[in-house]
């Protein structure tokens, strides 16, 4: 095997600091670590880093969210052609497309965009998806999206994966066996986005807080939690934390939350509160997204109705059931930290 270097560009909001994000994480510094271990050289970049001053002396370039707004976009990727880069675009969330999937997001829905804003952000993405032949997203859904506005290009699922540093370090740690209460309910929320997802939940969470009033549920980020669920004296609700300490934090509660609203958006999305909640000893219930169907009913309970949320809500594990399901989460993150769909369109091998 020949060693190549690669080089790993994010459309981030965290420009100074690209390893604060936890997408970047996911899809750049996770594959990465793989990559490493495989024998090849990698480096992360911001956009924002990379575009104040563009080197052209890697083999492969892995461009995550790229956006034609960019004032250099075209000439930067142009010039890398001319050279015969290897260039691949990477995506794990839907934020390109019509008008139509442009307003159903949840940037719209909750307000972080207008629908202006938003309808031309999914055409520059998607204008910057079309400059890109090689294309990996993080789910199968999401890749159908991608040959459904890309039909020419050579796309390849690419799972979210735990790095073996991360894995190993939590391990050492001890995190996913660590002893916590059986009835501590968590919600945990990385961004405001999760506003319209929340009252999926909301009336199982509600009676299920009422009438066990030893069950305690923790929301942690900036979600809008609903009044009746915040008045509850059961619950409390705590700032979001960044990647290293989440474990150690979602590590008090035994049950993780994953709601979302259905959406074309959402069905696109990926298992990464499994991996967290995996990672943490926890288990997961979660919204019946593809992603998390793939995962498997071994690993993760799926609620579709809210008579399903209260059902599994109401259950908690026993010690014995709990320990057998973290182990076998836990072996699960360890089997599947593939990174086969770089290596196939990287062509690494």
């Amino acid at each position: 095997m020949k060693r190549k270097t690669i080089c790993f560009i994010s459309e981030t909001g965290r420009g100074d600091r690209p390893l604060d994000d936890p997408s970047v994480r996911y899809r750049a510094y996770h594959p990465a670590e793989a990559l490493l271990n495989a024998g090849h050289f990698c480096t992360v970049y911001s956009a924002m880093q990379f575009y104040k001053n563009p080197c052209f002396d890697y083999d492969v370039y892995v461009f995550h969210r790229p956006n034609m707004a960019r004032p250099t976009f075209r000439e930067v990727v142009a010039g890398l052609r001319r050279l015969g880069r290897i260039l691949i675009a990477d995506y794990d969330d839907l934020i390109f497309g019509n008008e139509e999937l442009a307003l159903g997001s949840s940037a719209v829905k909750n307000g972080t965009l207008t629908p202006e804003r938003a309808i031309d952000a999914f055409a520059s993405n998607l204008e910057g998806l079309r400059a890109f032949d090689r294309v990996t997203a993080s789910t199968a859904p999401l890749a159908e999206r991608v040959r459904e506005y890309n039909p020419d290009a050579k796309v390849m699922v690419l799972p979210n994966i735990v790095s073996d540093s991360v894995l190993s370090f939590q391990e050492s740690l001890g995190t996913p066996l660590r002893r916590r209460s059986a009835s501590v309910i968590g919600y945990f929320a990385g961004t405001k986005s999760h506003d319209r997802d929340f009252p999926v939940v909301e009336a199982a969470l509600h009676r299920v807080l009422s009438e066990n009033s030893h069950f305690k549920l923790l929301v942690v980020g900036p979600v809008a939690v609903p009044q009746g669920i915040a008045s509850l004296p059961n619950v409390s609700v705590a700032p979001v934390v960044n990647y290293l300490r989440l474990p150690g934090l979602m590590a008090k509660c035994s049950t993780v939350i994953a709601p979302l609203e259905d959406s074309a958006f959402n069905a696109c999305k990926s298992r990464v509160k499994f991996l967290e909640a995996a990672l943490s000893g926890c288990r997961l219930i979660a919204s019946p997204i593809p992603d998390m169907q793939t995962i498997g009913p071994d690993h993760v309970t799926l609620a579709a109705t809210t008579d399903d949320w209260y059902e599994a809500l109401s259950e908690p594990l026993g010690s014995t059931e709990q320990r057998a399901l973290v182990e076998r989460n836990f072996a699960f993150l360890k089997d599947h930290r593939s990174v086969s769909g770089l290596f196939t369109l990287g062509e690494l091998q």
